[in-house]
């Protein structure tokens, strides 16, 4: 999910803004393409500011809680786009700016909790399905939001992520009791592989 929320944003968010700003804002194609722009620019923004924010609580709650939380933050911030009627006004930056965090988040927490529940034999092959999933999550969201931002209305791609978010969450919350970290000996001891 977290390498198609990027996707989504910087596509998506871009041509909902230039597409209504020159039919609807009296806009010419750069200066809407300018106002998109400024909208995503503030959203990586503050997804930046945020980037800590969640690596810091990865280190005070258990991981596999972060990642349900993180999703969930997501789910909200991409639905919260249906509330979106015209994308060159304030709510869309509030609503940017709520991207922003839910995509951050989304992003920076899946990581650990795979390191952290990968032996080290297997850490490279374990991250390596990570991306190949993160590709096929891109190409999937990409082409049915796509779908969805014709035949429906432009906020489809983010409730397409929106929803993949909640799955990912309630299937977190199925499965948090069971994930148990590794003993942080044996995660340690694996930083320096034996000769």
């Amino acid at each position: 999910m977290a390498r198609a929320d990027l996707a989504i944003v910087v596509a998506f968010m871009s041509l909902w803004i230039k597409n209504y700003g020159t039919e609807h804002g009296g806009l010419s194609g750069a200066e809407a393409l300018a106002k998109a722009g400024a909208v995503v620019g503030i959203s990586q923004m503050v997804a930046l500011l945020c980037a800590p924010v969640f690596g810091w609580l990865g280190d005070r709650m258990r991981r596999q809680d972060l990642v349900v939380l993180a999703q969930v933050v997501a789910a909200l911030a991409y639905l919260s786009t249906l509330l979106v009627s015209d994308p060159l006004g304030p709510g869309m930056m509030l609503v940017a700016v709520l991207i922003g965090v839910g995509e951050i988040a989304a992003i920076t927490t899946a990581g650990p909790l795979l390191a952290q529940q990968a032996p080290a034999a297997v850490r490279g092959s374990a991250f390596g399905v990570h991306t190949l999933c993160g590709a096929a999550g891109v190409m999937i969201i990409s082409a049915l939001g796509g779908a969805l931002f014709d035949a429906w209305r432009p906020a489809g791609p983010f409730v397409v992520a929106g929803v993949f978010s909640l799955a990912v969450a309630c299937f977190g919350l199925a499965v948090r009791r069971r994930v148990t970290a590794r003993a942080e000996a044996d995660v340690a001891g694996e930083a320096v592989p034996a000769a």
